[in-house]
């Protein structure tokens, strides 16, 4: 997994639903980020970014030089 979400922080506000570019993430029934499709991820890095709480963090799977 390379997209970690602080379940504990998120607060459900759904922005990185709204700025993925990739359709990645969908709200749970619980109303708490889920990466329910992370293999479509491109890692731009747009959900960490613009998380108010801090809650996502996106590991790159390969280091790019």
């Amino acid at each position: 997994m390379q997209i970690y979400i602080d379940t504990e922080g998120c607060t459900g506000c759904g922005l990185c639903v709204d700025v993925c570019p990739c359709d990645v993430f969908r709200l749970s029934e619980s109303s708490r980020a889920e990466a329910r499709y992370e293999g479509d991820c491109w890692f731009c890095g747009a959900c960490e970014r613009d998380c108010p709480v801090q809650a996502i963090r996106v590991d790159l799977p390969y280091l790019l030089t």
